[in-house]
């Protein structure tokens, strides 16, 4: 009897438990070193059957990123709901940016440091991934965006590019903070700290918003 062919939730489980898989072996040995072979032994399936699901490796990592910004949203979502004021909100934000870092670390690895991959053909399917990612790409900053201008006086009336500055110097502020904790890079600094405590990420936090407040150009405006 031929096997009957999966429902579309079994398919989307099947290609979520891929991702999963692949982000977690990301997370431990690296993207160079990520394969189908390996993947393939890891979830117990042939690289063929792994094909079924994505077309290429490069389909797999973009599909990847894309599920990344997703659980990143959700996750975000959800702590918001609990917050008192603006400036709580921005401190959840930073919270759940390091949460996930330490709890998924291969999807955070290439939503914020993706590799350059080799051009191709795309298929329609990676096409539409492609378009769905570059949307909660720009809805993530954005959110992020107003939650800043809701907490730093003066930013909500600055021009548009000074927002973003702010927002984007804000962001690449927490993300170093997560890379050097990663990868080691500051090894005298970081000895003998767990990954980055969050009474230290609320001084940080605080710091950077109390910084942002006194820019000229948001007093000016």
């Amino acid at each position: 009897m031929p096997k009957k062919p999966f429902s579309p939730e079994e398919v989307a489980f099947q290609r979520e438990r891929i991702m999963d898989s692949a982000a977690a072996v990301m997370a431990e040995l690296g993207f160079h070193y990520l394969s189908m072979r390996k993947l393939a032994a890891e979830l117990g399936m042939t690289a063929s059957n792994i094909y079924n699901y994505f077309s290429s490796k490069e389909s797999l990592l973009l599909n990847i990123r894309r599920r990344g910004y997703e659980l990143l949203m959700q996750q975000t979502n959800r702590a918001l709901m609990e917050s008192t004021d603006a400036n709580d909100s921005v401190q959840r934000v930073s919270a759940q940016m390091i949460d996930f870092a330490c709890s998924r670390a291969g999807y955070y690895q290439l939503m914020f440091q993706p590799p350059v991959l080799k051009p191709g053909n795309a298929s329609q399917d990676d096409s539409d991934a492609i378009m769905v990612l570059e949307r909660l790409v720009e809805e993530w900053q954005l959110h992020v965006q107003k939650l800043l201008c809701d907490a730093i006086e003066g930013l909500g009336c600055a021009p548009e590019a000074e927002q973003r500055r702010i927002t984007l110097y804000f962001l690449t502020s927490i993300h170093g903070l997560i890379d050097s904790y990663q990868h080691s890079s500051m090894p005298l600094l970081l000895e003998g700290v767990d990954l980055i405590p969050q009474d230290m990420l609320r001084s940080h936090t605080s710091w950077l918003v109390n910084s942002l407040q006194g820019q000229p150009q948001l007093q000016a405006s």
